[in-house]
């Protein structure tokens, strides 16, 4: 037996069954998802205004809203947020482009930056483009969530590309990252100002044999920070008060630096200051020094890292360091896409954020 009324929460359809004892079972009662017709009906609005109220639209009275959001509360409500993005053509999805989590400072910003998209009202959806050569077409594919904005903390997305996302009015964000693009905002920390202070601290120390220690070929933020500390020793250099020796390493992490700690360190006029364009690299260095080669840090070594990860800061290496935020480059990352989302017109920018020099017990 059906019901005619219409109503898509309960059908009312019933299940009767006679037993062979002749007795009759309890009806079935099936239960369909309440809809925001049901929430229409049963608070006295149209449909639409259901939708205005859930969605924030700042035009409905607080006593209309307050009325459809208990009466969907009571029912049960949900918003169907495919079927929205499918009508919008925008969904509540923001794209996280990263590449792998072993890097300590980019597990320590996405947290933030996870937790940032969250708290804005949006979801994370990450890809990892660990693989340069599936940047491309990862990046392609996230075009089919219909997302809302894209975060690109790794890699350089080609010009093409990021405007496919920013012709589709989906903003974009780049994160220490390289270059410009047009319609895009550039977030990167002050790795000029990081390569200064790393130079000033180990000046001041009283090394004279300095060395920059980053990943062979490098990132882009790393050769800046590199740059920047090559230019602020020139003067030194030039009147033969230091000496300077560029080094690598093949991978930008504990190992790499460890190994070339192994390579480089322990050797007649080895540099005795290094500064390392990351952390990471820094605190394999720095066990290769003390345990590998018996240096005494910093007596016989003076390093600096850059990034202040968690790691850094334990009694294990009490690493001196040039600290970057994760957290308020998270804040700054969300809050110029939550403008852009918004459809603020805003003029294109590349942002800074500060950093700061954090002395502990390596220099």
């Amino acid at each position: 037996m059906s019901c005619q009324c219409g109503h898509d929460g309960w059908t009312g359809e019933k299940t009767v069954s006679k037993p062979k004892n002749g007795t009759v079972a309890a009806p079935v009662l099936r239960h369909h998802t309440v809809t925001s017709a049901d929430v229409a009906r049963e608070a006295g609005v149209a449909r639409s205004t259901v939708s205005r109220c859930l969605s924030g639209d700042s035009r409905i009275s607080e006593a209309t809203r307050d009325r459809v959001v208990a009466t969907a509360e009571r029912l049960g409500y949900q918003i169907n947020k495919i079927a929205r993005s499918m009508n919008t053509r925008k969904s509540d999805l923001i794209g996280l482009v990263t590449s792998g989590l072993s890097d300590p400072f980019r597990v320590e910003f996405l947290d933030h930056l996870i937790a940032a998209i969250q708290q804005a009202g949006f979801r994370p959806l990450v890809i990892d483009v660990s693989d340069p050569a599936l940047m491309e077409t990862s990046m392609l594919n996230l075009l089919q969530y219909q997302i809302a904005g894209i975060v690109v903390t790794s890699g350089s997305p080609p010009p093409a590309i990021g405007q496919h996302f920013l012709r589709r009015d989906v903003p974009v964000v780049l994160v220490n990252r390289a270059g410009l693009l047009e319609g895009a905002d550039v977030i990167n920390c002050d790795n000029i100002a990081g390569g200064q202070l790393a130079a000033e601290i180990l000046l001041a120390s009283g090394k004279r044999r300095l060395g920059f220690l980053n990943m062979r070929g490098g990132t882009y933020s790393g050769n800046a920070r590199g740059e920047a500390f090559v230019a602020a020793i020139a003067p030194e250099l030039a009147s033969g008060a230091v000496s300077f020796t560029p080094l690598s390493c093949n991978s930008a992490d504990y190992d790499g630096g460890f190994q070339a700690g192994l390579k480089f360190l322990g050797k007649e006029n080895a540099p005795d200051a290094i500064f390392c364009g990351k952390d990471h690299i820094a605190l394999g260095l720095m066990d290769a020094a003390r345990f590998e080669l018996g240096l005494k840090v910093p007596d016989d070594l003076a390093i600096v890292g850059f990034d202040d990860i968690v790691a850094a800061g334990q009694r294990a290496y009490r690493l001196t360091t040039i600290a970057q935020s994760p957290a308020r480059l998270a804040a700054l990352t969300i809050g110029r896409l939550k403008q852009r989302i918004a459809g603020e017109v805003i003029r294109d920018e590349r942002l800074i954020l500060p950093v700061e020099l954090v002395r502990r017990e390596t220099v």
